[in-house]
């Protein structure tokens, strides 16, 4: 086995490895790759550590693409490689949760890059997670105090976001629906 092959294989396991680190509903306990920090190449120029991980990926998947037809292209003739990159039984969205106090939460929301569909579920599962937060602490009810949803500009593909801030209610407080 050659080195690119290897290098490509070990980019490979710890995508999918960082990949499994977001299960739905529950917030994240963490990665074999970190998701803060970077690395600086210029002053104005640097790669998260996800970046570099999927760099030899990418580059060997679209390696001769302007050379060649779609089929003869290795990521279409190693499906394999399709699959790590989309992740089809990944969550469609990872939660990211902070307490601000004893009742109030702030919660994020990642789409994971590639899917299909699944755009106007954030709503849902910010929802979802308010009431996983209410039940497990003993509160009546919830509010959502702001929420707000948009797309963070990346390259090489864009992801969608959401987050808002939770409040719990106890029985006393609880507003009419």
């Amino acid at each position: 086995m050659n080195l690119t092959r290897t290098l490509l294989m070990t980019g490979v396991l710890l995508a999918a490895l960082s990949g499994c680190s977001s299960v739905p509903n529950v917030p994240p306990e963490g990665s074999l790759v970190p998701s803060e920090g970077k690395v600086q190449v210029a002053s104005s120029l640097s790669y998260t550590y996800e970046e570099l991980i999927a760099a030899p990926a990418v580059a060997w998947s679209l390696k001769g693409i302007l050379e060649k037809s779609l089929d003869q292209l290795p990521v279409f003739q190693t499906p394999l490689v399709l699959y790590f990159v989309y992740q089809p039984f990944a969550p469609n969205w990872s939660v990211e949760e902070a307490r601000l106090d004893g009742e109030t939460y702030y919660v994020r929301l990642l789409a994971k890059r590639f899917r299909t569909g699944g755009d106007g579920e954030a709503m849902a599962v910010l929802k979802r997670r308010a009431v996983q937060l209410q039940h497990a602490r003993g509160f009546a009810d919830y509010r959502i105090l702001d929420y707000s949803e948009g797309i963070e500009s990346s390259t090489p593909v864009a992801q969608r976001y959401s987050h808002g801030i939770i409040q719990l209610v106890r029985a006393e407080h609880a507003p009419a629906r």
